[in-house]
């Protein structure tokens, strides 16, 4: 944390903090629907990877 000889700016820093957070917070949970495509396509890629790897073990 940011810290200010000054009670009043660090309030306003922690102020401003929370409020970035909560932001951010708020786009990770409006995002997940373009995340999950991309979450898919990454189980089927590693499912392929896998099946590969089984593949040339035998």
């Amino acid at each position: 944390m940011i810290y200010t000889p000054n009670p009043t700016v660090d309030k306003q820093l922690v102020k401003h903090s929370h409020d970035l957070v909560r932001k951010a917070m708020a786009l990770l949970r409006k995002s997940d629907h373009l995340v999950t495509e991309q979450r898919l396509r990454d189980e089927i890629v590693e499912a392929q990877d896998m099946s590969r790897r089984q593949d040339d073990r035998r």
